[in-house]
């Protein structure tokens, strides 16, 4: 039996490109289909999610996982027609393992939406597909001992486009490469994205507020890694900053982005960021939260 690990969510179109016509992605060995609870408790593939290491012992801990993130996107003036692709609203319900990997992402009534990650048991490997087809690879990705992942092969690309990423000792992404060109890098400090650079001179500077990131959510990112804010929001191409991020800019523009946020009393964690550009409202995207206990090795 297949376990599942660690797991799953600018861009934001990622689900748009589900539906887009592409080149035949590949077709996952003897049709077999992953596992993974969904909200309403039935399992995809019927294998079940997670699974204890023999010999080794674990403890219960209470955490705060994202439950559901939906995609917002404000109506823009009727000039910028080119944005219009850009309205509407996505919502991705996640479910979770015992030991809190995410094993799904599901969009009600749209199986194109709804990503499932299936896993080889050594977890080195994992495939995603969709609910609309569970034998076609869209994505496969190659991990580290870490769980992150270090290649990305992205198969709705014609051709299929081979990213690897690295990482620091905390789980931060440090540099994005395809065809061993370095597209972005990151700089860290205090465990905080300080500069992500475009083309290996721009660089986009950060700000951060006092305040922790509960649910570990993902608004500073490269947007020239090959990824979309939904991928990053799995954690499986690295951890976010630490604290909240109020400000990106940069550093040859006057224009900033500026961000908001809306908080869970219960959790402290982030339920709405709103990000504004230039004074001007851009977009929201938001996020439910929940405290759960889950199982982690002592």
């Amino acid at each position: 039996m297949k376990k599942l690990f660690y797991v799953l969510m600018a861009s934001l179109l990622v689900a748009g490109m589900a539906s887009c016509e592409k080149p035949a992605p590949t077709v996952k060995p003897g049709g077999e289909t992953p596992g993974g609870e969904t909200p309403g408790g039935e399992t995809p593939g019927g294998n079940t999610p997670g699974g204890e290491t023999p010999g080794t012992e674990y403890k219960d801990v209470e955490v705060i996982l994202k439950t559901a993130y939906i995609e917002a996107i404000c109506d823009w003036p009727e000039e910028n027609d080119w944005k219009a692709t850009r309205i509407g609203e996505t919502r991705w319900d996640l479910s979770y393992d015992e030991y809190g990997h995410i094993v799904s992402a599901l969009v009600k009534g749209d199986k194109e939406k709804g990503y499932l990650f299936d896993y080889n048991d050594d977890f080195t490997s994992c495939d995603v597909t969709t609910e609309a087809d569970e034998n076609i690879v869209i994505y496969n990705l190659k991990l580290n001992d870490k769980g992150l992942c270090t290649q990305f092969t992205n198969n709705l690309k014609d051709p299929a486009e081979v990213w690897t990423y690295t990482y620091d000792a905390d789980g931060f992404q440090l540099t994005a490469s395809i065809g061993g060109e370095v597209k972005t890098s990151y700089v860290v400090q205090n465990k905080n994205v300080f500069t992500w650079s475009r083309d290996g001179s721009r660089l986009k500077e950060h700000k951060y507020d006092t305040k922790d990131n509960v649910a570990d959510i993902h608004t500073s990112y490269s947007e020239d890694a090959g990824l979309s804010r939904f991928l990053y929001e799995t954690g499986l191409f690295g951890r976010s900053s630490e604290k909240v991020c109020t400000e990106a800019k940069w550093q040859d523009r006057d224009a900033k982005a500026t961000f908001e946020y809306e908080y869970d009393e219960a959790t402290g964690g982030i339920v709405k960021e709103v990000k504004y550009y230039a004074g001007d409202y851009d977009f929201d995207v938001c996020f439910a939260v929940e405290k759960k206990t889950i199982k982690v090795k002592k």
